[in-house]
């Protein structure tokens, strides 16, 4: 399996990866959705709670807010010490009275590090005289446990596209015509000829596979019949693009994502021969 990095950010990556049956892409799309671990609030302590929404609501939004997660404790996941007790846990406070709305960004921890990745997420409205205090601690989890654990979203891959252009067989009316009614960036222009200028997005080009000569020999024919436009796709080779909710940067999250499954084929390869 060979993997291209096209484009990533902390919260975004796009790859091509090559090589492979469509069950590898698949496997490696299900482990970033439910195996790479995370940190997210699992227990929370309310001392005092006059909010109009229920203690059980508030800790619910509050289980979904991003919390960075150092990539060096991933594999601490399902520790206990000797009580039985998560042993690799964060704890945060909040207090805050109204008038006003609790936000994300008020849940405070002792180490800054672990300040929430979006300050602004609204958690519940105080109106006046109310307030809302409580202790939480956030521990590792994956998504398979529960979707607060979930890292990445927009996990999806597709059949690598390759787009054939006989610019010999689209009349010159036509060209113009076909890049203004694909997406933008597309596909261009130069020097009147039709060019495809992102080949890894051409797929999307596929209305111009069923655009009709208007003119010439091949009049009343789909440019795609005639040989002039045709999109065909590599089943051994894919686009695979994922995001991240920030608690993990989607460069640590395809690497833990690559050690799992990696383990996941080792054991299976082992399992078959033991049998």
């Amino acid at each position: 399996m060979k993997l291209d990095i096209v484009e990533i950010e902390d919260k975004y990556c796009k790859l091509v990866v090559e090589g492979v049956n469509p069950y590898v892409v698949n496997a490696l799309r299900r482990v970033l959705l439910a195996e790479v671990p995370k940190l997210a609030i699992e227990n929370i302590t309310f001392y005092d709670n006059t909010s109009a929404l229920f203690d059980e609501i508030v800790a619910h939004r509050l289980a979904l807010v991003p919390i960075p997660t150092d990539p060096s404790t991933l594999n601490r996941v399902g520790e206990v010490d000797a009580e039985g007790n998560p042993a690799y846990v964060v704890r945060f406070t909040l207090t805050k009275e109204g008038p006003g709305m609790v936000y994300s960004g008020d849940l405070e921890c002792e180490d800054k590090a672990f300040a929430v990745v979006d300050p602004k997420i609204p958690i519940v409205e105080l109106l006046k005289d109310q307030r809302l205090i409580l202790e939480a601690t956030a521990i590792l989890g994956r998504g398979t446990d529960h979707a607060k654990w979930q890292v990445c979203q927009a996990v999806g891959y597709k059949y690598f596209p390759t787009a054939h252009v006989d610019n010999g067989k689209i009349p010159e009316e036509m060209r113009k015509v076909a890049v203004q009614t694909t997406p933008h960036g597309i596909l261009g222009l130069d020097g009147g000829k039709l060019v495809v200028l992102q080949p890894d997005e051409v797929n999307r080009a596929d209305d111009v596979e069923r655009m009709v000569v208007p003119s010439g020999a091949n009049a009343g024919k789909r440019l795609k019949d005639v040989g002039g436009f045709h999109v065909a796709y590599d089943d051994r080779k894919f686009v695979f693009q994922f995001e991240t909710d920030g608690s993990l940067k989607a460069d640590d999250a395809l690497l833990k994502a690559v050690e799992l499954l990696k383990e996941r084929f080792k054991a299976f390869s082992d399992a078959v021969e033991a049998l």
